[in-house]
């Protein structure tokens, strides 16, 4: 049985598009690592205000995954309630468009994989009551962490954990986020599955050249409420004072203006803090197996996958202790320090300096728990495996 290869179609709330081009890319990510042993659609519906039509249906195929994105012109009645049910029927058509394309090339379905629970969750919900496909939720959304304190609109919590209860399973990407959910009343069967890493792209470089300076890297959205950009240059400018073999880059998407000006009004850019913009996959793989030690210091979080692309290149990580990261990195891993405890973390990188210097950390062994935790074949089997008991559940029930 476990042999079958399944047809798995992919939704979800957030996925890559030409209008958000990083937007869920963890997702795509799950989905790549599922059609190892499965085969499988993508559909992805999303507004774009550029939309030369209506409706605009896109077909692509990636790394074995077939992809449908359906672009939708943006609603814009001035009336807030006209417009709201514009904008919902808009989104439900073209969810309507893209399956039937789907079904015209791929055929019946197995399984819904469904990401990001609200709101493309009613689809998957749908699907399961008019048609009797089973359904799993992987979650990522850092929103229902405890920490984040974000409260739920009525229409949307009631929608949420009708979605929630009607899934075979809800696969967060860490025990935390799990916890955070059952409180919210997310009641259904949890799996903790977690995020996937590119073994092929992500991989460690042995014997980085002896007394050049210590390259600290940060990837992320730069978004300083998330990431606290701002704390990570005020440690860096302290620790700077103090010893000046490091050097340290920050890559990433967001606005990088007023961290520029932060770095400037601390005298230490591009003496010691550099900036760079967002890059492809490849690329971020090449940075970090130049660097030697990747910095976080988050103010919430889940389990990002930059750490464990990061522990994949063979690279300790320095961090906060947000979210999911604690159910990872240990002393042979990293340092963790608290939210926002900006001492804690002078301390922590420069010790984590001192301790790639002294030959502390060993590259094999951070690659090697990121490959047997968060490689494609790991997490593969792990989604294949819970596929085929909810199938088996279901027909022994029908």
């Amino acid at each position: 049985m476990n042999d079958k290869k399944l047809n798995i179609l992919f939704l979800s709330s957030w996925y890559p598009n030409r209008v958000l081009p990083s937007l869920g890319n963890f997702v795509q990510k799950h989905a790549e690592c599922v059609a190892l042993k499965s085969n499988v659609a993508a559909l992805f519906i999303f507004s774009d205000p550029d939309c030369k039509h209506k409706y605009e249906i896109i077909e692509t195929t990636l790394n074995n995954v077939y992809t449908v994105n359906v672009y939708y012109k943006r609603a814009n009645h001035n009336i807030p309630g006209v417009f709201q049910l514009q904008r919902a029927f808009r989104y439900f058509k073209a969810h309507k468009m893209g399956l039937k394309v789907i079904d015209e090339k791929f055929g019946k379905f197995d399984l819904v994989h469904h990401n990001i629970l609200y709101r493309a969750g009613i689809i998957a919900w749908w699907l399961k009551k008019t048609k009797g496909i089973p359904y799993i939720i992987t979650e990522n959304w850092t929103g229902y962490l405890s920490s984040k304190k974000i409260k739920l609109g009525l229409v949307t919590k009631m929608l949420s954990r009708m979605i929630a209860r009607n899934a075979s399973y809800i696969t967060p990407v860490s025990k935390d986020l799990k916890d955070s959910m059952l409180k919210l009343g997310f009641t259904t069967h949890y799996e903790i599955i977690y995020n996937v890493v590119n073994t092929k792209l992500f991989y460690p470089v042995m014997n980085k050249p002896n007394g050049r300076k210590i390259k600290l890297l940060h990837v992320s959205t730069l978004d300083d409420a998330h990431k606290n950009i701002s704390g990570m240059l005020r440690v860096i400018a302290e620790l700077a004072k103090q010893r000046n073999d490091f050097e340290i880059l920050f890559v990433g998407e967001g606005d990088k203006i007023q961290h520029i000006k932060t770095a400037k009004d601390l005298g230490i850019y591009q003496s010691v803090v550099s900036f760079d913009g967002v890059k492809p996959t490849a690329e971020v793989a090449e940075i970090m197996r130049n660097a030697d030690c990747f910095v976080m210091f988050s103010n919430y979080e889940n389990l990002p996958c930059v750490i464990i692309e990061a522990l994949a290149s063979g690279l300790p990580v320095v961090s906060s202790t947000a979210g999911g990261i604690p159910e990872h990195i240990t002393d042979n891993l990293g340092i963790l320090v608290k939210p926002m405890d900006e001492k804690a973390l002078l301390n922590a990188i420069n010790t984590a300096i001192n301790n790639i210097q002294s030959g502390k950390y060993d590259a094999n062994q951070l690659s090697d728990y990121s490959n047997n935790n968060f490689s494609y074949e790991k997490v593969s089997h792990k989604f294949h495996q819970l596929y085929h008991r909810i199938l088996k559940d279901k027909n022994i029930h029908e």
